[in-house]
């Protein structure tokens, strides 16, 4: 049981991490449509500075012995997949407003109860199909194929939810015995090597100090939505705390309205709201707790089709 007092403080925490989390987007378009970066300019002094922000959080937390950690295999996959998706996304967010960029990435939560049934034969009801569903005609809603307002670009979100997909059915896969620090440590060196990578196919541009400070806030905003939203689940009930990352939503509408004058029409909020919905139906019923068939006098063992 998870007393009240612990459900509160976690819903407060995991609010503060989901706008963090807008506000890291909504620093990120400040740079790259803003101050013209390239998008692997950004990824590669965003990564450097996280990373350095990163080592003196572990020094001070004394776990910089757990950095051997960061060379594990599923701790690698893991950097990679959300360090890529965080590429892709950048690039999408240069061209789309921060709200629509946002809200489809919404949609990892239901993609990764979906992984789950295929790849482990969890249950899955026709009630989560039809969430799902549901979900998938929100960001059609949003990106609008056959429109004549599509844009290609739009796609690029929905790849960044599916490699988050991965990202998240590989972090359920990494032991306890590595801290958190350290799998961020090693997404901040993949995105870095990244984007100096990608420094071959873009021109660079000089960093003035307004540049460098709009990219160190959104290193620090990075690091302390993660970190919130970890904390979030720490002694609470994740069926109660978990919804409540849709804040990023709202806050992105928030954001991009203000900073960038990016108002969503009303079919992006309808299927903005459709996304949410359809999370929030997965994420509540994901962990509500089953109950194993009844047992008749006589009768053969029911078998569970759960893994």
């Amino acid at each position: 049981m998870h007393d009240q007092k612990s459900n509160r403080r976690g819903i407060l925490l995991m609010i503060g991490g989901s706008a963090f989390f807008a506000g890291n987007d909504a620093f990120s378009k400040l740079v790259l449509t803003g101050q013209g970066l390239p998008p692997s300019q950004m990824m590669a002094v965003r990564g450097l500075i996280a990373a350095l922000l990163l080592i003196t959080l572990m020094a001070w937390r004394g776990e910089l012995r757990q950095l051997r950690h960061v060379v594990d295999g599923r701790t690698m996959l893991r950097s990679w997949s959300e360090a890529t998706g965080t590429y892709i996304f950048m690039t999408a967010l240069a061209v789309m407003s921060i709200a629509d960029a946002a809200a489809v990435v919404q949609i990892t939560p239901l993609l990764t109860v979906a992984a789950a049934v295929m790849l482990l034969g969890s249950p899955f009801g026709w009630q989560r199909w039809l969430a799902l569903a549901i979900g998938m005609l929100g960001v059609g809603l949003i990106i609008k194929p056959g429109a004549s307002s599509f844009d290609p670009v739009a796609i690029l979100p929905v790849i960044t939810a599916l490699l988050m997909t991965l990202r998240d059915f590989i972090t359920g896969r990494i032991g306890r015995h590595v801290p958190s620090l350290v799998i961020t440590f090693g997404t901040a060196l993949c995105g870095m090597a990244l984007g100096l990578a990608g420094a071959a196919f873009e021109e660079w541009k000089p960093l003035d100090l307004h540049t460098l400070l709009l990219i160190l806030g959104g290193s620090c905003t990075l690091i302390l939505g993660n970190g919130l939203t970890i904390a979030a689940f720490r002694g609470t009930d994740p069926a109660v705390i978990a919804p409540f990352r849709y804040t990023a939503v709202v806050c992105a509408v928030f954001l991009s309205a203000i900073l960038f004058g990016m108002v969503p029409d009303l079919v992006s909020v309808a299927g903005m709201a459709l996304i949410v919905a359809a999370g929030i139906y997965t994420v509540r019923d994901n962990d509500r707790p089953r109950l194993d068939p009844p047992r008749r006098a006589g009768a053969a063992e029911v078998k569970s089709g759960a893994a």
